[in-house]
């Protein structure tokens, strides 16, 4: 994750502003245009008022994930942005020509927002306020693509995902820098969602991240992650020396940017909070139950 951040970051660096934010190709630059200190669209057609559709198009030229959905099949990448509200923007690329659901590949939808963490979550513990980049729906899928037996459906999935987990959160981080927020939030409405989100995004209660963590170090010794993942959304996650069960409830979690943000995840106040929960809580799945349930779906993602 560090070597492919550090990677993305030596390929940011070499972007200009007027490359982001022009709606032409790079072959109709002119040389006056280098000069030009202004975008060349009004800001608001841009998305987040940084990124124009070309500006996008050429990012995913430059950091190679044009090539990386050529080897999964997906061909013609077409970009969309829709700037129409002007608190609530959304990127979509599309496989081909069609938009539809079946021919989307990406969905991000986001705004810009001030928050307290203290008066977001009653359990976080960080008292100033911050202006987050508050991500309210992300879709990745792969329409070519078909569930397998290694593969298999996750809650929520329509298509496989695109199995770039790590170039997303990299990339994250980069556009969250640039955009000059103090973090990048997410709400995962799966567990598992924000379990792998978890690699870079820190949850704002240190209750729910000593929780997700300890799920994560109990049940991965044993079980791959759709077993996990199914066992969350059935109900079939339990604390082993209660029997109570694992309640999933989306609550936000931050990349941290500001640097006095990413010293409190790191501080003891934090951290000792993890530490005492994960000592007291040991998690399993009862095998029974998640077998019920998945024997009562019409169409199981996988036998288990």
């Amino acid at each position: 994750m560090t070597r492919l951040f550090r990677k993305y970051q030596r390929i940011a660096r070499g972007f200009s502003p007027l490359e982001l934010t022009s709606n032409f190709s790079q072959e109709d630059l002119s040389w006056d245009d280098l000069f030009l200190d202004a975008p060349t669209v009004n800001t608001t057609e841009l998305f987040l008022g940084k990124y124009s559709q070309d500006g996008i198009k050429l990012m995913i030229q430059r950091f190679g994930l044009d090539r990386q959905a050529r080897r999964m099949g997906l061909r013609h990448l077409a970009v969309q942005i829709d700037t129409r509200d002007p608190y609530r923007h959304k990127l979509s690329i599309y496989n081909g020509r069609q938009r539809d659901r079946n021919h989307v590949v990406m969905e991000f939808v986001a705004r810009y927002q001030h928050l307290t963490p203290k008066e977001e979550d009653a359990e976080s513990l960080y008292p100033n306020p911050l202006r987050v980049l508050m991500v309210e729906w992300l879709l990745l899928q792969n329409p070519k693509a078909k569930f397998t037996r290694h593969k298999p459906q996750l809650p929520g999935q329509n298509f496989p995902g695109l199995g770039l987990g790590d170039e997303l959160l990299a990339l994250f981080t980069l556009m969250g820098r640039h955009l000059k927020v103090d973090g990048i939030v997410n709400v995962p409405e799966y567990f598992h969602t924000g379990l792998l989100f978890s690699k870079r995004f820190m949850f704002l209660s240190p209750y729910v991240q000593a929780q997700v963590t300890q799920v994560a170090q109990d049940l991965w010794k044993k079980y791959r992650l759709s077993v996990i993942a199914w066992a969350s959304a059935t109900g079939a996650i339990y604390k082993h020396s209660t029997g109570e069960p694992f309640d999933w409830q989306p609550r936000k979690q931050i990349i941290p940017l500001q640097t006095q943000l990413r010293q409190y995840f790191k501080s003891d106040i934090y951290q000792g909070v993890a530490t005492k929960l994960e000592s007291n809580k040991i998690y399993s799945i009862n095998e029974a139950k998640l077998r019920e349930a998945l024997a009562a779906m019409e169409h199981p993602p996988f036998q288990f």
